[in-house]
């Protein structure tokens, strides 16, 4: 027998105690943890994880144990309410902790129980159980009585050991028979001492035994710094702050049995307990069951037969003219595998929820993912894609050598999404459908950033580490830390601490949120399975296992997603059947249409569903896709991956015969064909090595994955395989290794076929519905901006200015809101125009927008007077009204006045009409007023015709900008309009094309709309905040101390037309959702910078122009002698000729104004000059203070 010390750690916070838990549990690969292995290698006879109210690591960390030989003990610190769960208030701030660990799995289900409901029902500041709930589900529990937060220790340290006892008493009558313990700790903090010398007293009067713990929160005792950050990025303080959360030692790490023996030697009991409860512990959770629902057949069917029934009847529909041999042998073959593998009820649940979508009028996507390829899938209608005529693979979706679940992801039209949920709980259980669960982590940028917060590290600094590292998310630090500028960098020892921290820190949980279309659909309610949670703030209930655990635990996954472009589809189509063809069906139209095909070939596919992009426009244009394969290898090949391989490059050149397509073996041809010998998809990789080298399906999908994982080993192995059986297809060594190759490099880039046929089809549609029906499609795609992002935030102004742009570009005629002809949302007239939504107006909710629409369908309205005294007032007020003026749809009420008049006529009748209105309404609620003829409407309220007279039109600024406030842009113009020529000459981007890709320096133009002014902390300098305001949207500005100085201080103003010179910096760790800032280098005024950078003036007239035209001509030139150049454009039946013009102008609005006024508008074009000089060395920022 050994005399080494022996100790199992019972109260520990892993990574999921996410204020202050720093233990991992696995490691970036899903890999147990060092921390895990070193107490699996110590010989420990278990581990407890207790976090902080929840349970979220449980399985997680039952894994990582059980893989390393180590017992889990799955256990919660909770916390319980000194009264009831429902009891809130001041007192109840304050919750008590209790230590609860699951002996058995009925204890684990108990435990599960509990931490559901305190989400659900206790949750104030923390999620919160009573006693009178311990009671009732203490069966298989072990409860230790907690740290210096207990109710216990509290009622110790208040000096009560009476009511301490009682307490004791409570917990040992109401548990099962030794299921209490008293819990000792020692971190060398003064209460403990207090409450243990209690705690012995206890003992001795009670004989409840004693247990010793240690309230791990971190591995080792060196992470208490790391510990202490995480704390105050939690709690969003700096470590410099001397109020703030703290630990008082640094002792809470997991100490080895000696320490906790030297520790507690003054009661060995306490000690021999955590071995005696390790032992009473004995949880064996289920994993990789199958826990379908159940799914209720016709009578005379097993589900094996009726989905087979379903499918043969599926595919019947489809090819009525009769099914080849190869679409039968294909759903022989997949229906054999799916009752091999029991997947029958999955198959039948998803097509049973599709079929009632559907039925119910909710648009359902083509597919999404692997689930494209199977043939039963496409028989079923839950996907619309041929999986034989697309070559799809069933093995990349359901491989018979793997044993989990089914994925089958499905798209849903985003207005429909939740009813199609709402089925899935009414036809299965509320109990038994719960949203999952997702964890933010502390990402390599993020981590980062956080730390060089709580460090106080200049904001400048840690901006220059951050945007050093890569962006994506299998970026690890220490990798990037390896590069030499940031090495370079860590030189600094405030920058090297922040490293330091940043590493241990890096990859922790850092918040929860709600999966965005994870559900799970359980057999017997959920928390049977997974313990739920529900935020403070929200009425969503969710899983606390994530959408990774869930799967493995047996359990069914659905992603229900909500899909836009699908309801922007259906949009159009209802349109196309009210004004064209009442059957018209967008599934069956041609999916070779030559116009459609050109307008992607000229890259005009702005609001195109994931053609959109600018970057995706510029291939679009390279590619010049002319067949529905070419969209497909499009969608695969825009990701940095094929991009920077090489792929690319290679596929536009042998697509337009600029390189030559050659095939290593005769039988590639029959895979690579269609990408011009390209491997570009997955499926492809999967093929060649079935073709060439006779692998089975398993095994090709095996190889998919390894190419995707990229492990040496396992790819070495594979191809000692490929090898091999390509000798059997007279395949030799050399040009086997050589194809094999080939694979490893662009085979671990290559996409999923089946997703970008599925979505190449959604895809074509909307390029079809583009080219062929512009006006229903354009108000289609208007009315989806709408409510998806706030007036104001740049993303929605941004995206619908451009999208009004495109339709104005494609010839569409867009009309202002008007309170009598809108609809709440866009809308087509008669004479084919698009009418704005009134929902697209600011302050105007659905209630609002409704109420209108419905009266002025009734009549329209004649005056403001009138309008308020026919709609719902309580879903309209001042603030409404005031939106709808500033936004020009009360315009018509005076078709005989100028707007800018009648809006700010109106404006000043506001508040006098609505409050009659609602005085009148209130009166006839109550049943008063009738007698006197109170209601109806008058004109526009009492006003004398001398105020009325008096009231001036408001100027084009004004009315410019309240459209800007309401609408998000401008309507019935743009303040920068007459300046357009200026701006382009000068501006190398416009604010819309400042994305992370770009990353040299920028010269901008525009007005400044915004501006703030701040003062340097350190310096005590001023420097300001621009935002600065072009044709295409807006940017933010930083003129730091240094530029600001330099003479920007009489600039930098409101209003003023300016260029500025900078290194653009984004804010944000994705470039989908990064924000622009531009550093300012140099500002100068607009007129100025077009004199500095314009190279030549355009100037074009007719052929048969006058002598006394270009006389006057450069009589107006000479006034206005300058540096730039001028280029007279002159008509001829030859075609243009150009003039270089003796005379050099100084470029103003003076200038512009004189030659319109003699060769007409639109007369000249400015050719731009130089680019924005190299950057400068970087400068810090200031931090910035108000």
């Amino acid at each position: 027998m050994s005399d080494k010390p022996e100790f199992v750690h019972l109260h520990n916070h892993s990574e999921y105690s996410l204020m202050d838990g720093v233990i991992r549990l696995t490691d970036a690969k899903g890999r147990p943890s060092e921390a895990i292995k070193d107490l699996a290698e110590s010989g420990a006879k278990g581990f407890a994880v207790t976090d902080h109210g929840n349970m979220y690591g449980a399985v997680e960390f039952y894994t990582a144990a059980k893989a390393v030989g180590l017992k889990a003990i799955i256990g919660c610190e909770m916390y319980i309410s000194k009264g009831t769960r429902f009891d809130r208030g001041h007192s109840q701030k304050e919750n008590c902790h209790l230590t609860v660990l699951a002996k058995n799995y009925e204890g684990y289900q108990n435990l599960m129980e509990l931490c559901s409901i305190a989400f659900k029902e206790g949750y104030y500041y923390d999620p919160r159980i009573d006693k009178e709930l311990l009671a009732k589900h203490s069966k298989g529990l072990v409860v230790l009585s907690g740290c210096l937060k207990s109710e216990l220790n509290q009622s110790i340290l208040s000096g009560d050991l009476a009511q301490s006892e009682k307490l004791v008493t409570w917990f040992r009558d109401n548990l099962e028979p030794d299921s209490y313990y008293l819990e000792i700790m020692d971190h060398g903090l003064e209460k403990q001492r207090q409450v243990t010398s209690a705690l012995l007293e206890l003992n001795r009067r009670t004989g409840i035994p004693l247990v010793a713990t240690n309230d791990c929160h971190y591995s080792v005792k060196s992470d208490h710094d790391a510990h202490d950050a995480r704390v105050c990025i939690a709690t969003g303080r700096k470590l410099v702050d001397t109020e703030r959360l703290k630990f008082e030692s640094n002792e809470f790490y997991i100490k080895s049995p000696q320490e906790m023996h030297k520790l507690f030697a003054f009661a060995p009991q306490s000690l021999s307990s955590t071995l005696k409860i390790a032992e009473m512990c004995n949880l064996k959770i289920p994993m990789d069951q199958m826990l379908l629902p159940e799914f209720t057949v016709p009578e005379g069917f097993t589900q094996d037969t009726y989905l087979e029934h379903l499918c043969r009847e599926g595919l019947r529909e489809r090819f009525p003219g009769g099914l080849s041999p190869e679409y039968t042998e294909r759903l022989d073959y997949e229906l054999g595998v799916i009752r091999r593998m029991g997947f029958s009820g999955y198959f039948l649940i998803v097509w049973d929820f599709i079929k009632h979508a559907r039925s119910i009028g909710v648009p359902v996507g083509p597919g999404r993912g692997s689930g494209a390829g199977a043939i039963v899938a496409y028989a079923l209608r839950i996907t619309n894609a041929d999986p034989i005529q697309h070559k799809l693979l069933f093995e990349r979706f359901l491989n018979p050598d793997r044993k989990s679940m089914p994925d089958l992801d499905i798209d849903f039209a985003d207005t429909g999404r939740e009813k199609v949920i709402q089925y899935v709980r009414q036809k299965y259980g509320e109990e038994c459908v719960a949203q999952i669960i997702t964890f933010g982590s502390l990402g390599a940028k993020l981590v980062v950033r956080d730390v060089g917060r709580v460090l106080d590290v200049p904001l400048s600094r840690v901006d220059e580490i951050a945007k050093k590292i890569p962006t994506g998310p299998n970026v690890e630090l220490i990798e990037a830390m390896k590069g030499p500028e940031l090495q370079e960098l860590a030189k600094d020892p405030l920058v090297a601490r922040l490293r330091a921290l940043s590493l241990k820190l890096e990859g922790l949980k850092r918040h929860t949120g709600v999966h965005a279309a994870g559900t799970l659909i359980t057999k017997e309610p959920v928390v049977r399975y997974t313990p739920l949670a529900k935020g403070a703030k929200s009425d969503v209930v969710t899983t606390q296992y994530d959408g990774d655990w869930c799967p493995k635990l047996g359990l069914l996954k659905v992603d229900f997603l909500g899909l836009r472009t699908l309801s922007i589809i259906d949009d159009a189509v209802k349109f196309i059947r009210k004004r064209h063809d009442p059957k018209f069906d967008i599934d069956l139209v041609a999916m070779d249409d030559p116009k459609t095909y050109e307008m992607l070939r000229t890259a005009k596919s702005l609001a195109v569903f994931q053609l959109d992009s600018q970057g995706i426009r510029d291939l679009l244009f390279r590619i010049k896709p002319t067949v529905f394969e070419d969209i497909v290898s499009l969608i695969a090949l825009f990701r940095p991956g094929p991009m920077q391989s090489g792929m690319l490059d290679m596929f536009v050149d042998r697509k337009h015969g600029r390189e030559e397509v050659a095939y290593d073996h005769p039988l590639m041809e029959t895979v690579l064909k269609d990408t011009y010998g390209c491997m570009v998809i997955q499926e492809q990789v999967m093929e060649l090595s079935k073709k060439l080298a006779g692998f089975t399906p398993g095994e090709a999908d095996g190889l998919r994955k390894a190419m995707g994982k990229k492990v040496p080993e396992e790819l070495e192995k594979m191809r000692d395989k490929f090898v091999k059986g390509g000798g059997v297809n007279k395949v030799s060594p050399k040009v086997a290794n050589k194809i094999y190759d080939q694979m490893v490099k662009f085979g671990g880039y290559g996409f999923n076929k089946s997703h970008s046929v599925a979505y190449g089809i959604v895809a074509y549609q909307t390029a079809y519905l583009k080219t062929n029906f512009p006006v229903e499609f354009m108000t289609a795609v208007l009315t989806s901006e709408i409510g998806h992002s706030s007036i104001g935030a740049e993303d929605k102004e941004n995206k619908l200015v451009t999208y009004l742009d495109e339709a104005k570009r494609m010839g569409l005629k867009i009309l202002p809101p008007d309170v009598n002809k809108s609809e709440s949302k866009f809308d087509i007239q008669d004479d084919g125009k698009i009418r704005f939504g009134l929902l697209a107006i600011k302050n105007v909710g659905s209630g609002a927008a409704e109420s209108i629409v419905a009266a002025a369908r009734e009549k329209p309205f004649s005056s403001l007077d009138d309008l308020c005294s026919r709609v719902d007032l309580h879903a309209i007020n001042k603030k409404t009204i005031e939106s709808l003026v500033k936004a020009g749809a009360l315009d018509g009420l005076r078709p005989g006045e100028p707007p800018s008049l009648v809006r700010a006529r109106l404006l000043t009748q506001i508040d006098d009409v609505v409050g009659r209105q609602q005085k009148v309404k209130a009166d006839l609620d109550k049943g008063q007023g009738l007698l006197f003829g109170a209601g109806g409407s008058s004109s526009d309220g009492p006003k004398s015709a001398a105020g009325d007279s008096a009231i001036k039109p408001l100027s084009e600024h004004d009315t410019l900008a309240f459209e800007r406030e309401v609408l998000g842009f401008y309507m019935s113009g743009h303040p920068l309009l007459g300046v357009k020529a200026q701006l382009r000459a000068v501006a190398t981007h416009e604010a819309a094309q400042l994305t992370p890709a770009v990353t040299t320096p920028v010269r901008l133009a525009g007005m400044i709309s915004k501006l703030r002014k701040m003062i340097s902390k350190k310096t005590g300098e001023p420097w300001v905040i621009c935002t600065l305001e072009d044709l295409s949207g807006e940017t933010t500005l930083l003129c730091f101390p240094k530029v600001y100085a330099s003479g920007l201080s009489h600039l930098a103003k409101v209003g003023a037309l300016v260029a500025a010179t900078g290194r653009p910096s984004f804010r944000g760790e994705e470039a989908e959702g990064a924000s622009a800032e531009v550093i300012v280098d140099e500002m100068s005024p607009l007129d100025l910078a077009v004199s500095r950078y314009a190279k030549r003036l355009r100037l074009r007239c007719e052929a048969t122009v006058g002598v006394e035209t270009l006389e006057a001509l450069r009589g107006a030139l000479e006034a206005h002698r300058g540096p730039c150049a001028v280029v007279l454009e002159q008509e001829t039946p030859e075609g243009m000729a150009l003039l270089d013009v003796d005379q050099r102008v100084v470029l103003s609005a003076a200038l512009f104004e004189a030659v319109e006024a003699i060769l007409g508008e639109r007369c000249w074009r400015i050719d731009a000059g130089s680019a924005p000089p190299a950057a400068p060395p970087p400068r810090r920022f200031p931090t910035r203070t108000q």
